[in-house]
């Protein structure tokens, strides 16, 4: 018997977003997440798969389009997420070597790395 559960969060964008494989930006807005997971069985502890993840936009009475489900990458949206929070450079991008990433995201990632650790001498 497969057990498969779905966890939903609520996202409030405060700018219109853009998602790969769209091509359309998304309005600013509330949007539901759902993803739905199947748990693995045969393990020695309890883990679960990604099967689908999917964006469900709020009616609201300022809603302009009519509300659509959209399957989509759930680190793509993460990445939205960040940048709309201003907590991403809006240039970087999930295939972004690292070479390509910001000076601020660079060291953003070498401080939490390096979190707890002794500094290089």
């Amino acid at each position: 018997m497969t057990t498969i559960r779905t966890i939903q969060k609520t996202y409030a964008f405060h700018h219109p977003f853009h998602l790969k494989g769209f091509d359309h930006s998304f309005p600013a807005g509330s949007y539901n997440v759902e993803t739905e997971e199947e748990m693995l069985e045969g393990l020695s502890f309890v883990s679960y798969k990604r099967t689908g993840t999917t964006l469900h936009m709020i009616r609201t009475a300022t809603t302009i389009i009519e509300p659509k489900i959209f399957n989509i990458d759930p680190r793509d949206f993460d990445l939205a997420v960040l940048r709309d929070r201003h907590q991403c450079a809006e240039e970087t991008e999930l295939s972004d070597p690292p070479s390509m990433m910001s000076r601020v995201d660079k060291l953003a990632i070498e401080r939490g790395e390096n979190e707890g650790m002794t500094p290089r001498k």
